[in-house]
């Protein structure tokens, strides 16, 4: 068989042109180095992805921080504050007991999800933006408790 006549059958002109794929990035394949990884980011995620304590920990740290956002957003609303979210805003006013159920069901999925998926990066990355995001909305929301309530 001539050479030519084979590199015209190929499939695909360029191997090193990328195609679509739906395998994720963090996927390890079959050539991936298992070495430690380059950098300190890395190494500090592959730190926390190894303590499956310490990634329950930040679970719980994050159902804590939305159950005080619910608590002290119920606070804030007696005192005269408005809620931002349109949707917890149409819940709060049916009742507290529908904005709890939705807020538990919502939290619980979510943390469910991410404890299933602990071994992805991007998972771990989510879990501890979520946790520094809730913490600052829980400071903000403590700090306008303590201006409305003066």
């Amino acid at each position: 068989m001539d050479g030519a006549t084979f590199a015209d059958r190929r499939r695909f002109p360029d191997r090193r042109v990328r195609r679509l794929s739906l395998r994720y990035p963090e996927r390890r394949s079959g050539f991936d180095r298992r070495g430690r990884a380059a950098s300190r980011y890395l190494r500090f995620l592959e730190a926390y992805r190894g303590r499956p304590l310490l990634v329950a920990g930040c679970l719980a740290a994050i159902a804590l921080f939305g159950t005080a956002d619910l608590v002290l957003t119920r606070h804030l609303l007696e005192l005269g504050a408005s809620e931002a979210n349109p949707v917890m805003a149409a819940l709060l006013e049916m009742g507290t007991a529908p904005a709890v159920l939705f807020k538990g069901a919502v939290t619980g999925a979510v943390l469910a999800g991410m404890w299933a998926l602990r071994r992805y990066r991007r998972v771990l990355e989510l879990s501890l933006v979520v946790a520094a995001a809730l913490t600052l909305l829980v400071a903000y929301q403590v700090a306008g408790l303590a201006l409305l309530s003066t």
